[in-house]
């Protein structure tokens, strides 16, 4: 019974394990996205902030075409403020979004030269 038990308490521990790697999977970056649109848009996303912003990635590819992300929410204001900066002087930014999918949410964002 003792030995059962222990042997289910160790699969539940490695199968946490690999799902755990699995989330940091999802990760992609994008070192040249060009800003498409930006905006605010009401989310259901948990961790997200209504700041949208629309992208496509050129010369890598981190997903093909334009895909709607949204901020996280410790990006938050300055997230925003970085993404109006680089839109109006025109530059790319490089991204780090937990997936590729629209809807998916920019966990980190900086401005390229």
């Amino acid at each position: 019974m003792f030995k059962s038990r222990s042997t289910l308490a160790f699969a539940m521990l490695i199968i946490l394990t690999v799902l755990s790697w699995g989330n940091t999977s999802y990760a992609v970056d994008c070192a040249r996205a060009t800003i498409k649109k930006v905006g605010t848009n009401p989310t259901l996303n948990t961790g997200a902030s209504p700041y949208m912003v629309q992208l496509s990635c050129s010369k890598e590819s981190a997903w093909e075409g334009i895909s709607t992300f949204y901020l996280s929410t410790d990006l938050g204001d300055s997230g925003l403020a970085t993404l109006l900066t680089a839109y109006s002087m025109n530059k790319t930014l490089w991204v780090r979004a937990l997936g590729s999918k629209s809807g998916s949410i920019i966990t980190v964002i900086y401005m390229n030269d």
